[in-house]
């Protein structure tokens, strides 16, 4: 029996779970290690017994300050990993993804890593962007940590300290729809399309865990071959992609690589099995 285990932050979230019972409907043991419990000390001679890890933490703040903690111990970790440490760390740098997503003709809101005030001033000056813009830290995650700026006022108090908190500044897309944000996210899973919804919200930030809503969509041949193109760009086995459309284009603002499946479950598909599947065959390879 080959033996799985996934690795989070304290496994907070329905995922998690929903994952390790679809796993072991697959004759496969399933383990949760947690990073925050208290038990855990990760010294020089630990390590963990098992056909497979897959992460469902990367780089990023932890009560509003930067850790890389959980990459130190994923790094350290001598054992397979679904998805690979290198798609992990390239789905948690926001600033990073858009520049390779962009290099690969992938549309994306222009963007920019700034230190402070004025190189948020020159880059809306390069490019001709007026108010608003998008400031949010390059490794934050579920919408935590991103906010617009209306004027110079707000930008100022965004940015004056962004060197230390790895901000990023972009392109606001509006993307609003008769008083609703509606944006899409299409799960793909071993190079195939799982599905796709639209998370529905009166504010920009249209994540799930901020409480919004999901509907759903037929998507069309276009942002299927889009997601299918982030997939293989970032060489993910398990890829969430974050879409806006906008007047017959579409903007891909994140990657990420341990989507959530909360918005499937609540449209009836059952992604964790997809995703269970896909665990339990890589570790028997």
């Amino acid at each position: 029996m080959v033996k799985i285990t996934i690795l989070s932050p304290e496994a907070k979230g329905r995922t998690v779970w929903a994952l390790k019972e679809e796993i072991e409907k697959l004759n496969a043991k399933a383990e949760i290690f947690l990073l925050a419990e208290n038990d855990n000390l990760i010294t020089y001679d630990f390590s963990l017994e098992t056909d497979l890890i897959h992460s469902r933490c990367g780089i990023g703040f932890y009560n509003d300050k930067l850790t890389l903690y959980s990459w130190q111990v994923m790094n350290s970790l001598d054992a397979k990993f679904v998805n690979s440490l290198e798609t992990v760390y390239l789905t948690s740098d926001k600033f990073k993804t858009i520049r390779i997503l962009h290099k690969n003709n992938i549309l994306t809101p222009k963007t920019a890593l700034i230190r402070d005030y004025d190189d948020a001033i020159k880059f809306m000056e390069k490019y001709g962007l007026e108010f608003p813009v998008v400031i949010k830290k390059s490794f934050s995650k579920c919408g935590v940590s991103v906010f617009l700026a209306k004027n110079e006022e707000e930008l100022w108090r965004l940015t004056k300290d962004a060197i230390y908190e790895c901000k990023i500044i972009q392109e606001f897309i509006n993307f609003k729809n008769n008083g609703y944000y509606k944006d899409i996210r299409v799960l793909v899973v071993d190079d195939e399309i799982v599905g796709g919804y639209s998370r529905v919200s009166k504010d920009f930030r249209t994540n799930i865990h901020l409480g919004n809503n999901v509907e759903k969509i037929n998507l069309n041949d276009e942002v299927k071959e889009i997601a299918l193109k982030c997939a293989e760009i970032s060489k993910a086995k398990i890829l969430g992609v974050d879409i806006l459309p906008k007047m017959g284009k579409y903007y891909v603002i994140e990657l990420n690589s341990a989507p959530g499946t909360e918005g499937f479950r609540k449209l009836g598909v059952n992604a964790d099995k997809k995703i269970a599947e896909l665990l339990v065959r890589e570790a028997k390879k």
